[in-house]
């Protein structure tokens, strides 16, 4: 299993990007000198996310959505150091490119592969792909979905313990999880603006003796103008 100690994976630096955001708009406000200066290096959050997309495991690797992002935040950057002039009329046909881009990236190079890790570790952004984890020793994983997508079928997997944790976060994109029949699927989590559905055979009421000899998938999700669904 290849993992990345030691370094936060894009959903930590997400997190972290929104938390000091939060408080350069709070300084601008308690101290509007000293925040107004601090606020012109906010775009260096944009691309230490973008940087971040580029320096991931290989199957979630996005070198063109981590670059477009990188270029966003610098451009964004130097306006703010007045080394260039944006305005509107100069953002809104970049932003129709780079819409246009992503429409194209994520029909010709959505990602579908077979891979043998036993954990799940995959972020999606701007765009998706179809994984098939096939893994002999299973230990559930992380997902993310941030506008973008993915189904991961886990039909060929076999778990390491009798429940495995997957913890799923969409924001403004959708996942799908397929498992195989004789798994129970019990899902946790929050759906802010957005659904989580479990359409497995064994959800709700009535599980008899086949419960208990399944394996169990606990999905601690949580969606955000997004969407998540296992099904089998």
């Amino acid at each position: 299993m290849n993992s990345q100690k030691g370094l936060l994976d894009v959903r930590g630096i997400i997190g972290i990007a929104v938390v000091f955001f939060g408080l350069l708009l709070l300084l601008r406000n308690i101290a509007p000198d000293f925040g107004a200066t601090v606020w012109r290096w906010w775009p260096v959050l944009i691309m230490a996310v973008g940087l971040r997309v580029v320096l991931q495991l290989p199957e979630n690797r996005q070198y063109i959505t981590g670059s477009i992002i990188i270029i966003i935040g610098l451009f964004l950057l130097l306006n703010n150091h007045d080394i260039i002039e944006l305005r509107f009329r100069h953002i809104w046909p970049v932003a129709v490119i780079l819409i246009g881009l992503a429409i194209i990236f994520h029909n010709f190079a959505g990602r579908k592969g077979s891979l043998e890790r036993d954990m799940v570790n995959l972020t999606l952004i701007f765009g998706g792909g179809e994984f098939v984890y096939n893994s002999r020793n299973f230990r559930g994983g992380k997902i993310t979905a941030i506008m973008g997508g993915g189904k991961i079928d886990l039909r060929d997997a076999n778990p390491a313990a009798d429940e495995i944790i997957i913890d799923a976060l969409a924001i403004m994109g959708g996942l799908e999880i397929r498992v195989p029949l004789n798994w129970h699927v019990i899902m946790e989590g929050t759906p802010i603006m957005g659904g989580m559905e479990n359409k497995t055979i064994l959800a709700g009421g009535g599980q008899g003796s086949r419960e208990a000899d399944g394996k169990r998938l606990v999905i601690k999700g949580l969606t955000i103008m997004g969407g998540l669904e296992v099904k089998n």
